[in-house]
């Protein structure tokens, strides 16, 4: 129970050093704590309802998702259907953005301890070294979701002079807030990750913590979205030769209905999860996502990942009583879940396997790639419904690969990053269709409208701020 108190006492204590814009350091207010030791800043570091959530409305944007019940529509969050119909602001000009806050809440704190731990003097620098290391991972994973929810994509042509977000590296809230390069904010990402493949342990005691495991696989992440393969394939290999064990879905299925929420409840969650490398959840529970028929369709109906994942509600009702709509959502009962309804978007094994397959295809290896992806399908079929995936050049080979990448990943965050590096590539680009009562929403390829708007209180608050066309 004290180090609860102590630890939100130094929590509290930030949250009041941001909210009345005063660095951290300036005064030691009565009554109030201020993180001094080694043991201060590893209580800091891992409060999980600070740095193991994540954002969790990129789904929105997506082709993963459509609104097809007008009842649906009309009690929908006001803010996530402003997202979904791609305006020109999400929030009004009083109104926090919730995932700008949360990623740069993150940084603030890892800043704080990443300063404090460097002033502290003496002692063994091991552990100094390994929880800075630990705050930059952290950091980082911050950066490349605000990189790519609040900026363009990456294009080595362009990155050096595309406006990036406001790059922090000191805790300090007084400044003017200035939108950095894309180039300058991936540049800190990839600096910060290696500290943590340099210094942090293989493995952690629990998933909610950091390791060398969880920065490589933050760093094929990172050099995926860049269009770096050849790193991303490295880096992943790297995960994988930490971590490889996959967790297979065939044991618990029962088959005792047309859905699988009942078998769900019956899955592991994250901290027991084999394949799980690093914890990170959705803010926001992840809401209640309605899956569009076309990714339905290219789930099909064999895939354990549907049977266990989505929830189908008739049009005449929903006789469990879980959703009050007709429509299939996304359903995460149980698997790779800290608690009920939040949906895990760190790095797992099934994913560095998915962006070794697509690296490999992309460097002119696609059957080497194929049969990573059929390695992974074994576990997501009943061995009566699972074929090979086959493909006669490393062009359709990537096809599928890719295929299969939104079938796993699905609703856990990645759709809206993948759709925009896949957009610069003729071969991948799409328009999206969103419908909405009577009408057809659509988002062209490259559009302006992939790139949420820098929060308007945001933008008010700090003059030569520049805003994202719309």
């Amino acid at each position: 129970m004290y180090n609860y108190r102590y630890c939100y006492s130094l929590l509290l204590l930030l949250v009041l050093s941001v909210s009345s814009c005063r660095k951290f350091v300036e005064l030691e207010p009565q009554g109030r704590v201020i993180p001094k030791t080694i043991d201060d800043y590893k209580l800091l570091l891992n409060n999980d309802a600070v740095f193991n959530l994540s954002h969790g409305t990129t789904d929105f944007v997506t082709d993963d998702i459509a609104m097809l019940d007008d009842n649906l529509i009309d009690g929908f969050q006001e803010s996530n259907l402003m997202i979904y119909k791609w305006t020109e602001q999400f929030y009004q000009a009083n109104e926090d953005d919730p995932e700008w806050n949360l990623y740069y809440k993150q940084i603030y704190t890892a800043n704080v301890i990443i300063q404090g731990i460097s002033e502290i003097k003496g002692g063994d620098e091991k552990p100094k070294t390994e929880l800075i290391a630990a705050a930059k991972v952290h950091r980082a994973y911050a950066y490349f979701g605000l990189v790519n929810m609040y900026a363009k994509q990456y294009a080595p042509a362009s990155a050096a002079t595309e406006p990036g977000v406001p790059l922090l590296i000191e805790p300090d809230y007084t400044q003017v807030l200035k939108r950095a390069s894309v180039a300058e904010v991936y540049g800190l990402i990839v600096s910060d990750l290696e500290a943590g493949v340099a210094d942090l342990v293989p493995l952690p005691r629990v998933k909610n913590y950091t390791s060398k495991a969880a920065a490589y696989a933050l760093l094929a992440r990172t050099y995926l979205q860049m269009g770096n393969y050849q790193a991303a394939l490295t880096n992943a290999n790297l995960c994988l030769g930490l971590q490889s064990a996959v967790f297979d879905l065939n044991p618990y299925y029962t088959g005792s209905g047309p859905m699988g929420w009942m078998d769900g409840f019956s899955l592991p969650q994250s901290q027991d999860n084999a394949e799980v490398i690093f914890i990170k959840v959705s803010f926001n529970g992840g809401e209640n996502l309605p899956l569009s028929p076309e990714l339905l369709n290219v789930l099909g109906t064999k895939d354990l990942r549907r049977h266990f994942f989505t929830y189908e509600v008739p049009a005449t009702g929903d006789p469990v009583g879980l959703f009050e709509n007709p429509g299939t959502y996304h359903a995460y009962w149980a698997p790779f879940e800290t608690k009920s309804g939040t949906i895990q978007e760190g790095p797992t094994v099934p994913e560095m396997m998915l962006i070794k397959a697509e690296c490999l295809a992309r460097t002119q290896h696609g059957q080497d790639g194929l049969a990573v992806v059929n390695q992974l399908r074994k576990f997501r079929f009943r061995t009566a419904d699972y074929t090979t995936l086959a493909a006669g050049n490393d062009e359709a080979a990537l096809s599928l690969i890719l295929e299969e990448r939104r079938r796993e990943l699905f609703a856990k965050g990645f759709r809206l990053f993948d759709l925009k590096r896949l957009n610069a590539d003729p071969k991948f680009a799409k328009t999206i269709t969103h419908p909405l009562k009577t009408q057809q929403l659509t988002l062209a390829p490259g559009s302006n409208r992939y790139v949420y708007p820098i929060p308007p209180k945001v933008v008010n608050n700090n003059k030569g701020m520049i805003q994202n066309q719309r």
